[in-house]
């Protein structure tokens, strides 16, 4: 601390005549740019109710207070403030004790009486300095810890980091029940993308599936990049099966999101994985990695892109075949799914005009519409799973006034596979169809988008809008637009979020909103999540929105319901 800057004391003294002499000690000290503020408290109970509100530099503190004993007085202030260095002050020249207070943590040992007004001062500074330089090297000695055990690229644990983790945080013994599981995963074909697009796209690509495991595992587990591609993942305490779904689930996170490097060019990674059950005995890391090796082999060798599992007395395969046609009988039932609602609103008051329908489903680790889709189409099911969606959806849109518009999402799949007038039977009669509108994410339009064409021209025959989503980012096609004719363009969340602060951003949302004033459509925009970028948009005139701002996906609100 700066010997020019003034600080504040805090002496705890429950005698009047030793206070009014510590007083007059610091009232005197010469160098008035830095002579302290002096404050007192009688009791302990009062010094601590004192040092709660923060603002005291150090603490004067007496061993003989009335509530308490010796020792004991330090031990307690210590331990509720460890940020606040203590001289102890006292009475009691007793060189053990001293001895004890400083080993405690105490600063200095004074004796009253015994010492100048000069030296207290010193010792004062003293005091205040050794415990300044003290915190800076537990800071120092705590990120070089932290450094030893955490992977600097992805910051996750490393090797030694695991190892310490399975010490202290995977018993020895587990519930004859319960398994503690290790999920090993290996990306496939990573060697390619170091040697084509070098290795900074590489380490972006390894920085960005490290995030995406990290939101797909459980606060209980705990990931760490093990060496290369390669990550291996804890799983405490679990039942074999949670720990199989929650398998795919990391699996559909990796392969499900594609990764944009700075070129802007795409890259999907798969990953392959090895899971093994660990009963009665906590392995080493070395036995863990054996294990696991052993069933990623069978993932690599069987295709890649897959979970296969290890569990003593059992096949691995008989597991996997058994969990994927449980789920597959699951996402066939239209009970499994359900819908939330997320607002539309006009931008210029706030108004909600519409809601847009989103799918969830009931089945374990596979809620949110990524990860059941992914498993759909992975199983040929996508079509059928669309289907019971958007029934979901109609039978939810009841519930809505008559004057809400409602958008509906289908995949471009869907209006193939499935006639328009029998998608249409599925609509309530009772309800005006021009408040339906269906929405076609223009990412998942692939090539000439005139395959839809016939499709979206039914829709609007029959009174239906039809919006093209997610424009604005990715594979933005003119063509689409254009050929299509939609009613509503959504701009997608990723050109919304930060336009206030991007230029670059601002400039492509201006482009689309020419092209879609061109083309004479509504423009919905994505992703509303600051009031800057709300004011924006509204400057930009951009008519709707949605986001998290405004709100989130959740159940039809119960304002709404009371009103049908």
């Amino acid at each position: 601390m700066s010997a020019a800057r003034p600080f504040r004391l805090l002496l705890i003294e429950d005698d009047p005549d030793d206070a009014f002499l510590i007083r007059e000690i610091v009232s005197r000290d010469p160098d008035k740019e830095s002579q302290p503020t002096l404050e007192f408290a009688e009791t302990l109970t009062a010094g601590m109710i004192r040092l709660d509100k923060g603002g005291i530099d150090l603490v004067l503190l007496d061993l003989s207070l009335p509530e308490s004993r010796g020792i004991e007085t330090l031990r307690t202030l210590l331990s509720r403030f460890t940020r606040v260095p203590v001289i102890v002050l006292t009475a009691l020249n007793d060189e053990s004790i001293a001895l004890e207070a400083l080993s405690q943590g105490a600063q200095d040992y004074l004796v009253k009486g015994q010492v100048d007004r000069v030296f207290f001062m010193r010792a004062i500074r003293y005091a205040m300095e050794r415990h300044r330089i003290k915190r800076e090297l537990d800071v120092t000695r705590a990120h070089l810890e932290e450094m030893s055990i955490v992977d600097p690229l992805t910051g996750i644990m490393n090797r030694r980091g695991l190892e310490q983790a399975l010490a202290d945080r995977v018993p020895k013994s587990f519930d004859p029940d319960r398994v503690f599981l290790a999920l090993l995963v290996d990306l496939d074909d990573f060697k390619l993308i170091n040697d084509q697009l070098g290795h900074a796209v590489g380490d972006v690509v390894l920085k960005e599936i490290t995030r995406q495991m990290k939101v797909a595992i459980r606060p209980s587990d705990f990931a760490a990049r093990i060496g290369g591609d390669e990550f291996l993942i804890i799983m405490p305490d679990t039942f074999f099966t949670e720990g199989v779904q929650l398998s795919e689930k990391i699996r559909l996170a990796i392969g499900g999101s594609p990764i944009i490097v700075s070129s802007g060019q795409t890259i999907t990674v798969t990953a392959s994985f090895g899971l093994v059950s660990i009963r009665n005995e906590r392995p080493s890391l070395e036995e863990l990695l054996r294990e696991t090796h052993l069933a990623l082999a069978n993932s690599k060798s069987t295709g890649k892109n897959k979970v296969s599992y290890e569990r003593r007395g059992r096949s691995g395969e008989e597991e996997r075949a058994k969990l994927l046609s449980d789920i597959g009988v699951r996402l066939r039932r239209p009970e499994e799914f359900v819908a939330v609602v997320q607002s539309i609103r006009r931008l210029s008051d706030l108004t909600r005009t519409g809601y847009e329908f989103l799918s969830r489903s009931r089945i374990d680790h596979l809620g949110n519409p990524d990860e059941f889709f992914r498993v759909s189409l992975e199983n040929n099911l996508l079509t059928i799973v669309d289907r019971q969606c958007l029934k979901a959806c109609l039978a939810a849109s009841r519930q809505l006034p008559g004057d809400m518009h409602c958008h509906l999402n289908l995949f471009p799949s869907t209006l193939i596979d499935v006639p328009v007038r029998e998608l249409l039977e599925d609509f309530p009669v009772d309800r005006d169809k021009s408040t339906y509108c269906i929405e076609i994410s223009e990412q998942q339009i692939i090539g000439d988008p005139s395959y839809l064409l016939k499709a979206v021209e039914e829709f609007k025959r029959a009174g239906l809008q039809v919006a093209i989503d997610d424009v604005g980012f990715g594979r933005t096609c003119l063509e689409n637009l254009i050929l299509l004719e939609p009613d509503i363009v959504k701009i997608d969340k990723r050109c919304v979020k930060g336009v206030s602060k991007d230029k670059d951003r601002a400039r492509s949302l201006k482009r689309i909103l020419k092209v879609a004033e061109v083309l004479d459509t509504e423009v919905v925009a994505e992703g509303i999540e600051s009031h800057d970028d709300l004011d924006v948009l509204r400057n930009l005139g951009v008519q709707y929105g949605q986001g998290y701002l405004l709100d989130r996906p959740a159940s039809l609100p119960e304002p709404e319901l009371a009103r049908t």
